[in-house]
């Protein structure tokens, strides 16, 4: 009876060695798997991976905001108490000035205005009428344009259109067909603007070729 005890008793240790050691191996395994160089790169490289995403969606969510900004131009609205509808620029003379919305001598005095047509940077003949008095924001240098110079054009619904020069003339006062709104679907500018003597009108025919 004595020695079958003993029997039992040794067959239990060695099965617990047997497990401590199993045990032992399974947990060098796991430690060695944790700290292999292999895994620590894939995990940097997914880490990597998920910061230029992100870093790619704060891009597109800037471009976003300019994209929205550029189609949707801010002008003035009114200018030195009269209401304004566009912004011209002509860069070869340096002329940088708002069109007010509605013909007047008195707002001729203040800036440029609106003469005939419809809205700004719509297809048709929008004609602007100015003075040509020695001030930066009027018509005075109109004199030295030339075919194919550019003029800019700015509203807040087309935003900012580029026009080239095709025609310049003089004209009488009562020569009225350069106002002709028949452009054939065109979107075309035109500026006046008195000569020195005010006998006559010199004339600014430019269009759009972006449409």
């Amino acid at each position: 009876m004595k020695k079958q005890k003993n029997t039992t008793k040794k067959f239990l240790l060695i099965l617990l060695i047997i497990l401590i050691i199993f045990c032992s191996y399974l947990l060098i395994k796991i430690i060695q798997r944790q700290n292999n160089p292999l895994n620590r790169e894939v995990k940097i490289e997914k880490t990597s991976q998920n910061q230029t995403i992100n870093t790619n969606d704060v891009a597109s969510e800037e471009q976003a905001k300019e994209d929205k900004v550029k189609k949707e131009p801010t002008i003035l609205t009114e200018y030195e108490g009269y209401p304004a509808i566009a912004k011209l620029e002509i860069p070869i003379i340096d002329l940088e000035t708002y069109v007010l919305s509605e013909f007047s001598e008195e707002a001729l005095q203040i800036s440029v205005t609106k003469f005939y047509g419809g809205n700004p940077n719509e297809p048709g003949n929008f004609c602007i009428s100015g003075h040509n008095y020695v001030l930066k924001n009027m018509f005075h240098d109109l004199k030295n344009l030339n075919i194919n110079d550019e003029i800019y054009l700015t509203d807040a619904v087309y935003g900012k259109m580029k026009y080239t020069i095709y025609d310049i003339l003089t004209v009488y006062p009562k020569q009225t067909t350069v106002l002709s709104q028949e452009t054939n679907g065109k979107t075309e500018l035109t500026l006046i603007t008195c000569t020195s003597d005010s006998k006559k009108r010199i004339i600014i025919k430019a269009e759009n070729n972006e449409r």
